[in-house]
Parts: structure tokens; sequence; C-alpha cells
């Protein structure tokens, strides 16, 4: 029996400006959002070339994209868009788990309590 290996990439913490959410202040105003993405992979491939696996550069660059070129109400929508996008340009992927954070957001004395968080397991 061959032993199993796992291939993930894990985007933590990145920042973000976009004016994302429901409420008029958010939508006019925008807001500081982060995004950790988690990825898991099929990578095969003994040559030592970027070329035969994922870029994690390219990878950030598409989240940066998605991220800014459109506003969503919910952070829901936008999260199964992020994995529409990254699924359509990686086809290797068999697992995604996006969570975006919004740091700014207080209701009476909680701060930076919200995080929703978006899987896909194929």
């Amino acid at each position: 029996m061959s032993p199993s290996i796992k291939n993930k990439i894990k985007l933590e913490n990145l920042n973000f400006y976009g004016y994302h959410g429901i409420y008029k202040k958010e939508i006019k105003d925008g807001q500081k959002f982060i995004l950790n993405l988690d990825i898991s992979y099929k990578y095969n491939d003994s040559s030592d070339s970027v070329l035969k696996t994922i870029d994690y550069v390219d990878l950030y660059k598409l989240l940066k994209k998605i991220f800014t070129k459109n506003r969503y109400n919910l952070l829901e929508t936008l999260g199964k868009e992020i994995i529409n996008q990254v699924l359509e340009d990686y086809a290797s992927i068999y697992y995604i788990k996006v969570n975006i954070r919004k740091p700014s957001i207080s209701i009476e004395e909680n701060n930076d309590f919200i995080n929703v968080e978006i899987e896909y397991n194929k």
C-alpha cells in the first residue's frame, strides 16, 4: 500500500478593502476585511517546477481580483464566488475553505467577532 500525501496551500490573514455589506455606511465608506483560504489539491509531479503545481502568488492575485472587482451584499455570496473562480482556474483542487472576517464591525461590547466560512469538498 502506497502512502497518502495531501497537498495543501494556506493563504492566511490577507487584508483587502471592500464595499461589501448591507448597511449604507459599509457600502459608502467600505471597510477592511481579512480573508483566509485553505485548499487541498492533487499533485503527483516530481519535477520540482512551479509550472506543475499551484503558484500561491497567482492564487493571491486571483483572490484580490475577485474581492475588489464586484460588491456583494452577503459575504456568503462573495465566498461562493471565490470558490467558483478558484475551481474554474485550478482543476486539481478538491477542497476549499474560505473564511472572511469583518474586523471593524462592532455590536455593543463585541468587536472583531464576525466570520463567515464557506467550504467546498469534491
